[in-house]
């Protein structure tokens, strides 16, 4: 069907310089005739406008849909002769590079639209959400039309962040180069080696600050591709390396973290129930449940594991006795050194797991408290309390109200407030990865469980005492960026008897001038990881199939 007032050449690509003949429109299809109509040609050689027409050919281009119906553009170019004698390109076909580009099947904005949909989605994705859209493109087109697409170029940035990435975490890494000022990353790197830092940096002079983390590859990659950079370290960077510390260090203090887990008895007569440190409590003892088989198959599955942690501490123990080194003893049990380390620093073997009660609400929370209250009251009939609580709205049987007043004639004839020794027992010694978290955080932050934990800590070991007054002073040095008072830190862990603070604090002399900017300048590595949390999800919604070249594509030009 042909209807000419059916179609708006408002609609069509660049009107000044096609001329619409005819149309036919189909329940899937519009087909547009154009003419081209200009009346001279620049010849892609030598740059001279011809008006000496040769003769035609036609080219059939794909457009944007109109509704549901997919357009297509029949379009009639000329053939010129060149006028320039000396030029070999004799004759040249009419270039419309405001419609197409060379030898091109789609129209430029048709491809702008496409490359849009694979730059945010990806293959399978954008070409779903495209053939929703009425656009006739597959995966493996969009996947084409962006690695097909150059990059933009970029200015070279004068603040770099740099930090790593994991296209294959264990295995394969990465380096992403990001603009601070701009927060727009620069390139990526299909490595994290110094030399490749390097060359990078060298082929792009000009960064005049450079953030990083602790790695000793980007140290050395930043000083010999650019030397001129300042380079910062970052805060976060620095808190985790001191956290890594803590953690080893409080295994060794294993005891003393489970004594002070042990609140002290109240008093005769005293009203506040005792509670453990670092968790929430709910008051009342924990119903008795029947166990599970998922529960057992995963207490099964950590005793396994426990199993091989104390094979491998023997084992670690016994190789360090013949006199083998820790990188040889890392390679042949196929571990972390940093585990040999830590194996060898623990004078009993690692302490079995704990027993983890699944969380579930139980059918008495709600109403505990009240049960408490009538308790302490003075009545302790199990029926009548039960009573009450049906009064109040309790749906349940008297057995689990029965059940909670046995546990509580058990506290008293214990000599303890009601519903301690259930809650005591319920709450699990907090781990020294868990203190150490406590170790970093502000002390007005801490709740009134957690201050009195530090506190019959703090008391039992003099060692740990120090270490939590050095690590206070860190962390608040590097939250106010106090780099002036580094010296004095640095000299107070020197005097201190703590072996594995002295380390860290010889790490932090070994890259001095970086540890100070970063606890002296505003910059920090904070927009990078922000770009590396995009970059992982970019990666995922690819199902994590995509190679590095169509990885880098995607985030270069969603910059």
């Amino acid at each position: 069907m042909s209807n000419l007032q059916q179609l708006p050449t408002a609609l069509l690509p660049a009107t000044d310089a096609l001329q619409l003949e005819n149309v036919t429109i189909t329940p899937e299809q519009i087909t547009a005739t154009l003419v081209a109509i200009r009346p001279a040609a620049p010849c892609p050689q030598c740059g001279e406008r011809s008006r000496r027409i040769h003769g035609s050919y036609s080219r059939t281009l794909a457009d944007l849909p109109w509704g549901q119906h997919r357009v297509r553009l029949h379009l009639t170019v000329r053939k010129f002769r060149c006028p320039t004698p000396s030029c070999p390109r004799r004759i040249f076909t009419e270039r419309l590079p405001d419609i197409a580009a060379p030898y091109a099947r789609r129209t430029t904005r048709l491809s702008g639209v496409l490359h849009a949909f694979a730059v945010a989605l990806g293959g399978e994705a954008g070409a779903r959400l495209a053939r929703r859209l009425g656009f006739d493109a597959g995966p493996t087109t969009l996947l084409q039309i962006i690695r097909r697409t150059p990059v933009p170029a970029r200015p070279t940035p004068r603040v770099l962040g740099v930090d790593d990435w994991a296209l294959r975490k264990g295995h394969t890494y990465g380096t992403i180069l990001v603009d601070l000022e701009r927060r727009a990353v620069v390139d990526l790197l299909p490595d994290r080696l110094a030399p490749t830092l390097a060359q990078w940096l060298q082929a792009h002079p000009g960064v005049a600050i450079a953030t990083r983390d602790r790695a000793p590859a980007y140290a050395d990659g930043l000083r010999h591709g650019a030397p001129d950079a300042h380079q910062v370290a970052d805060r976060w960077h620095l808190l985790h390396n001191l956290f890594e510390v803590l953690e080893e260090l409080l295994l060794q203090h294993r005891p003393a973290l489970r004594a002070a887990a042990t609140p002290p008895k109240p008093a005769p007569g005293g009203e506040a129930a005792a509670t453990a440190p670092l968790a929430e409590t709910t008051p009342g003892p924990l119903t008795p449940h029947r166990p599970r088989r998922g529960p057992q198959r995963q207490a099964e599955a950590s005793q396994r594991r426990h199993a091989r942690r104390v094979e491998q501490y023997e084992t670690i123990g016994r190789l360090t006795a013949a006199g083998a080194d820790a990188n040889d003893i890392a390679r042949q049990l196929g571990v972390h050194r940093r585990t040999v380390y830590r194996y060898r620093a623990l004078a009993t073997p690692p302490e079995p797991p704990r027993q983890q009660r699944s969380p579930r609400r139980r059918v008495l929370t709600p109403y505990e408290p009240f049960l408490l209250e009538r308790w302490q009251a003075g009545c302790h009939s199990g029926m009548r309390l039960y009573r009450e609580l049906r009064a109040q709205g309790y749906p349940h049987g008297a057995s689990t109200v029965m059940r909670f007043v046995a546990q509580l004639r058990r506290d008293e004839a214990a000599g303890q407030p009601a519903g301690t020794r259930a809650r005591a027992a319920a709450l699990p010694v907090p781990t020294a990865r868990h203190v150490a978290a406590v170790f970093l955080r502000r002390s007005e932050g801490l709740t009134t469980e957690e201050q009195a934990y530090l506190e019959r800590l703090r008391e039992a070991d003099p060692t740990v005492a120090t270490v939590y007054h050095l690590t206070q002073t860190f962390t608040t040095m590097v939250r106010e960026r106090g780099g002036t008072q580094l010296d004095d830190w640095l000299e107070a862990v020197e005097r201190s008897d703590v072996p594995a603070l002295q380390r860290f604090a010889k790490g932090l002399r070994a890259d001095d001038a970086a540890v100070r900017a970063g606890l002296t300048e505003a910059w920090s590595n904070g927009p990078t990881e922000g770009h590396v949390n995009k970059l992982k999800l970019v990666k995922r919604q690819m199902y994590g199939r995509a190679n590095f070249d169509l990885l880098r594509q995607r985030l270069l030009h969603t910059a």
